[in-house]
């Protein structure tokens, strides 16, 4: 799978797609598969992990699945 606009790999996180960014190698993006929205842009992976966590699509799932139980 190819980042869009660029030739490096995006690497598959569950939901989530990571890419470097164009202008800065350091920089990872995230992006939503399923609402295809840009979720953040870190040199952390850490902070993505937490960002992607807090992310409306994933989390209104969530609330959704508890709320029917």
């Amino acid at each position: 799978m190819n980042a869009s606009g660029g030739s490096k790999k995006s690497r598959d996180y569950g939901v989530f797609l990571r890419s470097l960014n164009r202008q800065n190698a350091r920089l990872t993006e995230s992006t939503c598969q399923n609402c295809r929205s840009f979720v953040a842009a870190s040199v952390r992976p850490e902070l993505l992990d937490f960002i992607e966590r807090l992310h409306f699509c994933i989390m209104q799932t969530q609330f959704s699945s508890t709320a029917t139980t």
